[in-house]
């Protein structure tokens, strides 16, 4: 390296730091030569043969959901679990509110579902011609309330579905819609569904899935598309009838909405509690089993409690037959009644009362609102009169409604209410397709004016009953909502 270095090229190289960079250079160019040399002495059909790039495949295109990633395997998952349980959620009533199917055949939403089948009932019936009878061939129960006797502890009796009872009584058959029974207390409604069309849930107790395990929420739209949310099961409590469970995921939909596991079985049921402001209220498995029992237990309510005398309370009475009024409900009567407890009823709408049976089953096939006649034993008097029975919820019932079948219209005397209700005449009931529901009028409307002059107090039944007598074109003011408006309507 020292002769070299006394080369003066080499040396200024050397102290200018710059030789081993020219080294570099220097070997890397002959190489570059050398290929040049090498492949220009080739054949010309060799070089073409083996220069020749070996065709590579073109990448295939793969769809950004179906990337082997963690968060699409997890996204694809949920959508599986969605399209194995979304058929356990059906669509019930004339507003196509989500129900889940808890039970082969049977469907539990919200009471907004049966109340509007009850609605729709209530309009057939109001629109109903006076000489077609009802599809049911008797009168229809338009309201139901499932109230069972609480036992001690202040819990209401556990039933097992599908055991047999013979203290219960059975079953009713389903209304239009299949409605079986709708409970505004608890804010749930009862539907029957083809058990061989859609499959039920399995119900799973929520002690077996722990805090923390992932959880879902299956609902649908009006339209009928279902969508999951998912979530983790915070906590499950013993609560009879209120909210059971709590969850993570924030739950907003209609009805009722599916809580189920992993493995598509149901942990709960969220229902809407139908309250501006109010979420839902959340049921356990173990809680909607014992709703779902007592539902279909249908305990129609007494406004009157008989019972049957003994043989020689009867002839100590002097009478061959009665029963006695053990209790009567005096909310339940719009004005009170004139019966009282102790009385012993004779007669009842015109026939003799013998048992407790006749009694209730003659009370059953009168429609409510009806004014029956009877005649009582108080003391030692025999008194008659007459009393306006109240509805199958024992809820009572006011003013008979207004039928002006020429408008396809029904109006109901209202009186003061809570939220804001005003008294007055509304709309109960229009025919589609009728004048009135052509023209724009809408269920709940409050009646202000019938031609210019004001429709106030109870005598505007004179007015409405003139209205349908003239059969004329008519201008009606209404208030709906916040709006008042006038609509024209024109019987043809």
């Amino acid at each position: 390296m020292g002769p070299l270095l006394r080369i003066p090229v080499i040396r200024s190289l050397h102290d200018r730091q710059l030789l081993f960079p020219v080294v570099v250079v220097l070997v890397v160019s002959g190489v570059l030569v050398q290929g040049a040399w090498q492949s220009g002495d080739r054949p010309a059909e060799t070089a073409g043969q083996e220069d020749t790039p070996a065709p590579v495949p073109s990448p295939v295109s793969r769809r950004p959901d179906l990337e082997k990633t963690p968060l699409t395997y997890f996204d694809d998952y949920w959508r599986q679990l969605r399209e194995r349980v979304e058929d356990k959620v059906v669509l019930v009533g004339p507003n196509r509110t989500p129900a889940v199917v808890v039970m082969p055949g049977l469907a539990l939403t919200s009471a907004e579902a049966g109340d509007a089948v009850l609605a729709e009932i209530e309009r057939a019936r109001l629109m109903r011609p006076p000489d077609e009878p009802s599809a049911s061939g008797g009168t229809v129960d338009a309201a139901a309330v499932v109230a069972l006797p609480i036992g001690e502890g202040g819990e209401a009796p556990a039933i097992e579905a599908g055991v047999d009872d013979p203290a219960a009584e059975p079953m009713p058959a389903p209304r239009p819609g299949g409605l079986i029974a709708v409970d505004r207390n608890r804010g749930l409604s009862l539907f029957e569904v083809d058990a061989s069309r859609v499959e039920a849930f399995d119900l799973i107790p929520p002690a077996a899935v722990p805090s923390g395990s992932y959880v879902a929420a299956v609902t649908r739209d009006r339209t009928g598309r279902a969508a999951i949310t998912p979530g983790h099961l915070v906590s499950a409590r013993a609560a009879p009838d209120g909210q059971s469970l709590e969850v993570s995921m924030r739950l907003a939909g209609r009805g009722a909405t599916a809580v189920v596991n992993l493995d598509g079985a149901l942990v709960g049921v969220a229902v809407d509690s139908g309250e501006a402001g109010a979420g839902p209220r959340l049921l356990s498995s173990s809680v909607v089993r014992r709703v779902v029992a007592e539902l279909q237990r249908h305990v129609r309510c007494r406004a009157l409690v008989v019972s049957e005398l003994e043989p020689p309370v009867l002839a100590l009475l002097g009478i061959d037959s009665g029963v006695l009024v053990e209790q009567v409900r005096q909310d339940a009567f719009a004005p009170e009644p004139s019966l009282r407890a102790g009385d012993v009823i004779l007669e009842w709408d015109g026939e003799a009362v013998t048992t407790v049976e006749v009694f209730e089953a003659r009370t059953d096939a009168l429609e409510p609102g009806a004014l029956v006649r009877y005649r009582v034993l108080r003391g030692r008097r025999r008194l008659a009169g007459g009393t306006v029975l109240p509805g199958d919820d024992c809820r009572p019932l006011g003013e008979p409604p207004v039928r002006l079948r020429r408008f396809g219209l029904a109006l109901r005397w209202t009186a003061n209410g809570g939220a804001g209700a005003r008294e007055g005449w509304r709309v109960a009931a229009t025919a589609p397709d009728g004048v009135a529901a052509v023209a724009g009028l809408q269920l709940d409307d409050l009646v202000i004016a019938v031609d210019g002059r004001a429709a106030e107090g109870l005598d505007a039944r004179a007015v409405f009953e003139r209205m349908e007598r003239r059969g004329e074109p008519t201008l009606i003011t209404v208030r709906q909502a916040d709006r008042v408006r006038i609509f024209a309507l024109d019987p043809g």
